[in-house]
Order: C-alpha cells, then structure tokens, then sequence
C-alpha cells in the first residue's frame, strides 16, 4: 500500500533577498523616472515664464517706440526737455525716454492721446515710466518688465544710417531712425532688441564718404 504523503515548500532565505532587492532596484528606477518628469517640467515651465517676460518686453518697446513723435515736452521746472532723451536727470536710471502718440481714452478722461514714457533699469530691474501729463508733471507709473537684469545698453541710429552709443541732437525734435536694446538677464546670454522708432518714410542708408562715392 502506497501513502502520499504533502511537502509544504517556501521561500528561502536567498530568494527572499533576491525579490527584495530587485523590488528595491525597480522601485529606485521609478522614484527617479518620476523626479526627472518633475525636474524637466519645473525647467520647461521657468524657460516658458522667461519667454513670456523677454516678449512682454519686446512687444512694449515695439508698441512704443513705432508711436513715437516729435514732441518736445517741459519738465516739472518748466525746463525744455527735447522729443527723445537719452537718459533723464529727474529719473535715476532712465535709460531713454520720449512722447508716444496713440494712448488709449477708453474713459474720456480729460487728457491727450499722448503720453510720456521712459525706460529705466533700477537695481536689477527693468521697467517702464509713464507720465500722467506731458508738461510739468512727475512720472506717474512704473511697470516691471523684466528682473534679475545685469545689464542694458542702448544704440542709436541716426538719420546717416550710423550707430550711436549716446543720443544728442541740436534740434529738440530730432528723433533716431532705430533703437537698438543690448539686455543681460543674470544666467541667461545677451539678448539684442532692435525696434524702429515712430514712422519711416525711408530707409536708413550707411554714409558713404565724398571720396569714395562713384
């Protein structure tokens, strides 16, 4: 007569080990799969943010400066203050300021259709001034158009077709043809804005010297 007889049969010692280290290992994949979906959203989503700030600033210098007219203006002392500055002594940090034409009256307010603005880069910061009035009146608005700026510097071309690293003119109404924005933001490279300044009725041509002309 023949009996069976039932094995119960487990896991050993080493198998045990084993499955846990390879749960380990896989568990360790998908904490680092996961924090690197993180890590790149995090990244895309700043580079996004970056964009948005560097277009915000392209799109405010673009619409300003295609209005922009020849419009001498007075300061809150009743000085004469020529249509385009570069600079400005009653604003630390201007870098350059001038009338634009097209300001918005969506309230019939008692004002003009222009407006005063300057540019100006004050402690890391670049922003955008308005005046309330165009003579006599101190700045009224300040907008921060990009921060964590190292640097700003500005060209000029003028009527010759040449670039300018300053702007003075003997006529008040003078204004240069192109603005040329060369701007740093802390991490990231020079970035070099260039925008055309109010109508063009020509083209800026380079002057050519009397001797070489054909």
């Amino acid at each position: 007569m023949t009996t069976s007889r039932s094995t119960e049969e487990g896991f050993t010692l080493i198998e045990l080990l084993v499955a846990l280290a390879i749960f380990a290992l896989i568990s360790v994949a998908g904490v680092m799969l996961l924090r690197s979906g993180t890590d790149t959203q995090i990244a895309v989503k700043k580079r996004l943010e970056e964009m948005a700030l560097s277009h915000r600033l392209a799109n405010s210098l673009e619409g300003d400066l295609a209005q922009a007219i020849a419009r001498p203006m007075r300061d809150s002392s009743g000085q004469p203050v020529p249509a385009f500055t570069q600079g400005d002594a009653a604003v630390s940090g201007a870098l350059f300021g001038f009338v634009r034409a097209g300001w918005s009256n969506f309230d019939a307010a008692p004002r003009a259709g222009l407006q005063r603005v300057a540019y100006v880069l004050e402690n890391g910061a670049l922003k955008r001034l308005s005046w309330p009035m165009l003579d006599g009146a101190a700045p009224a608005d300040a907008a921060t158009l990009l921060e964590n700026v190292t640097s700003a510097n500005v060209e000029y071309r003028d009527d010759k077709g040449q670039w300018r690293g300053d702007w003075s003119a003997a006529d008040a109404n003078a204004l240069p043809r192109a603005v040329a924005l060369r701007v740093t933001v802390k991490g990231r490279a020079e970035e070099r804005l260039l925008f055309l300044v109010g109508a063009q009725t020509r083209v800026p041509q380079p002057s050519v010297d009397a001797d070489t002309e054909q």
